[in-house]
């Protein structure tokens, strides 16, 4: 006694069985497939963000080392070409050279406003008495090396007069891009005010 149909049953269900165990398979590649893909999407975006984050901090370090040379020396930083200074960021324990820096080039300054400072912006109040400090005193047409100037606010001539200081309002571009180190670039842009003299003053903003 003979079964054909059984037979050809079982076959269908093996045919089916494997049908969906490719199916299967498929999604399962396709899954990780797409996971490994985000993943390495999620990593290049943290790297590129620590790469600007560090490109930015390069070009704010060489900002703040300018800032803090006396103002006479900022010469070199007026035109387009400017000034490149190296910043170590860290990545090698070895000197700031070319091969392990992060180069910074500072320039386009600028002078955004310069004004004279009034005598009143200098006295200060303190016990009944206005006066001004000795840091100011050759501003106000004194002597620093007196000490405090005690002053009337009420004179003619004293607390609401011009006095012999000035500011000075500057901007500066600082552009970090080092495609060795980083592979990233970023442009700062920073206003500083500075104090200087009459004479320098009418020569500030031309």
């Amino acid at each position: 006694m003979s079964h054909p149909p059984l037979a050809r049953t079982h076959a269908t269900q093996s045919g089916v069985v494997l049908v969906v165990g490719m199916v299967l398979l498929l999604l399962l590649t396709l899954m990780v497939t797409a996971v490994i893909r985000l993943s390495s999407r999620h990593t290049l975006v943290a790297n590129n963000d620590q790469v600007r984050t560090e490109a930015t901090a390069a070009a704010n370090y060489a900002l703040d080392m300018v800032l803090n040379e006396p103002a006479t020396t900022w010469g070199d930083l007026k035109g387009a070409t400017g000034r490149v200074a190296l910043v170590n960021l860290g990545l090698e324990n070895a000197a700031d050279s070319a091969e392990v820096s992060v180069g910074v080039t500072l320039k386009n300054m600028t002078c955004k406003r310069a004004r004279v400072i009034k005598n009143s912006e200098l006295v200060k109040r303190s016990g009944g008495l206005n006066y001004v400090p000795t840091s100011d005193a050759s501003c106000f047409g004194g002597s620093s090396s007196t000490g405090l100037t005690i002053v009337d606010p009420s004179a003619v001539g004293s607390a609401s007069g011009d006095s012999n200081c000035g500011t000075v309002l500057y901007e500066f571009e600082a552009y970090a891009a080092d495609a060795q180190l980083l592979g990233a670039a970023a442009k700062v842009v920073q206003g500083v005010e500075v104090r200087t003299d009459l004479t320098t003053l009418v020569n500030a903003c031309n």
